[in-house]
């Protein structure tokens, strides 16, 4: 079937553009499935009998142009015995098509209307209801919004865009939705186009701008940057806490031990290992237990008994004679003792 677009009526041999009155009425006759298909016969009566009501409604309208059907539906009621819904009938819902010209009005048109329904028995008294435009425009409720301004159009709704102007639906993101301002357009709920932010951008008070440090993705929903820098700090200051813990406990252990240069004075030897072999180093404390060394004659029986020495130093040969003192007389004194002589201190 070739019909005109909105806002269009077909003459003898064109399209031509008119002033749309829209309507929906209720019809006596109850709905089947067959009326709905343009080819089924139960369509072709109901649509005869339909366009003759309207014909005849307008006969004397000369600038009356056509009657369009654009819905058929099955209507409901309740019931005034049982309270109930049941079906009841057929909602038709129509355009009728006057020339641009026309004087009349939406409510002028209703009242010719109802007027003819009176006493119809194929029509329901009184159930024709004038209607707006955009409810049978047919806009893209989810991507645009219907406009009723000397005619009838669907507007995008902010973000939007649509390539042809006849459109009644928007297909696209508007030329703001573009890399530059980090924007990009992907396909939302309902099949409709969505400006959104690119990855790792989020939206700000309208502006894209980019995620704070540790999240990322879309809308910078994803935190698992976030956990790992957090889990890299602490794992970070454990470690610094066990070296600083480590480095305190050597410190102190190393305090508590004794120096190892006043244990060397003590025990080790001074002597600068150059003795002469089979004597012994003058200075020996450690092995002596003696801060001086013991004197002793050569042969104690060869001393005789009862004469005591007065100075060791003096006596014997010159091969057998001790070492000349280097001290004086008046501050030690020779003190003798089984196992041969020792210094002692005058006080």
């Amino acid at each position: 079937m070739c019909q005109c677009p909105y806002g269009y009526y077909y003459t003898t041999s064109r399209c031509q553009e008119g002033k749309v009155f829209p309507g929906q009425l209720t019809l006596k006759i109850p709905y089947t499935d067959s009326m709905a298909n343009e080819n089924a016969l139960k369509y072709k009566e109901l649509y005869k009998n339909v366009t003759d009501f309207f014909n005849t409604t307008f006969k004397n309208k000369t600038d009356y142009g056509e009657t369009i059907i654009v819905n058929i539906k099955q209507s409901s009621a309740k019931s005034k015995i049982q309270n109930k819904a049941e079906t009841s009938g057929t909602t038709v819902t129509v355009i009728n098509m006057f020339e641009v010209t026309t004087k009349l009005k939406a409510s002028d048109v209703a009242s010719l209307i109802r007027e003819a329904m009176k006493g119809n028995s194929y029509f329901s008294n009184d159930s024709y209801q004038e209607l707006p435009q955009c409810a049978i425009y047919g806009c893209d409720a989810a991507t645009t919004n219907c406009v009723e301004n000397d005619g009838v159009k669907c507007e995008c709704k902010s973000g939007l865009s649509k390539k042809n102007k006849e459109e009644k639906t928007c297909s696209d993101c508007n030329n703001a939705c573009s890399e530059e301002n980090h924007m990009h357009c992907v396909t939302g709920k309902n099949s409709a186009p969505v400006c959104q932010c690119l990855p790792n951008f989020k939206n700000k008070d309208g502006n894209c701008v980019e995620c704070d440090v540790g999240y990322s993705g879309v809308n910078c929903s994803n935190n698992s940057l976030l956990i790992l820098i957090i889990v890299a700090v602490l794992c970070g200051a454990l470690i610094l806490g066990l070296t600083a813990g480590l480095i305190f406990t050597s410190v102190r252990a190393n305090k508590r031990q004794k120096n190892p240069e006043k244990s060397h004075l003590l025990k080790e030897d001074y002597s600068d290992n150059r003795e002469t072999p089979g004597r012994p180093s003058a200075i020996k404390p450690a092995a002596n237990d003696k801060i001086f060394p013991t004197i002793q004659t050569r042969n104690a029986s060869q001393v005789n008994q009862g004469f005591e020495i007065s100075n060791p130093y003096e006596m014997g040969t010159p091969t057998m004679r001790l070492p000349e003192r280097d001290y004086d007389d008046y501050e030690y004194e020779m003190s003798s003792k089984i196992d041969g002589f020792r210094l002692q201190r005058r006080y």
